[in-house]
């Protein structure tokens, strides 16, 4: 009976750490979320460009006059989230579930859900 509570004990300890390891990403794990915001913010230049080129396009997408975030920074509650064209989620499956704000010089690419900015793309680099 005693090697019965033994093993218990282990699994119940294992299930903690793995637990954990996936709530800390010090600690090795690697969340959906995390895995999503580093798969989104790596785009190719193409893909970059092609996010750009879309949201540009749409006529009444309302320029954001606060400060921007960093990539995996917060966006602020008050600034409104755009939708992504759809044709941009098609092409780029990626970016499903994700959102954008506008700026000036750039676009930023916002998880829905979180607010977490996963992607920035500045206007600059994608000028000939």
């Amino acid at each position: 009976m005693s090697f019965l509570r033994y093993a218990m004990g282990l699994i119940i300890l294992m299930a903690f750490v793995i637990f954990a390891a996936a709530r800390h990403p010090s600690l090795g794990g690697d969340t959906t979320m995390d895995f999503a915001k580093h798969a989104v913010s790596q785009f190719s230049d193409e893909q970059r460009g092609r996010i750009f080129d879309g949201v540009m396009r749409i006529a009444d997408a309302p320029v954001t006059e606060v400060a921007a975030p960093e990539v995996a920074g917060s966006l602020r509650e008050d600034v409104p989230l755009q939708d992504l064209p759809n044709d941009i989620i098609r092409e780029i499956p990626l970016v499903h579930g994700h959102k954008f704000v506008k700026f000036d010089d750039r676009i930023l690419v916002v998880n829905s859900a979180s607010r977490l900015v996963v992607a920035m793309i500045p206007r600059y680099k994608l000028l000939p």
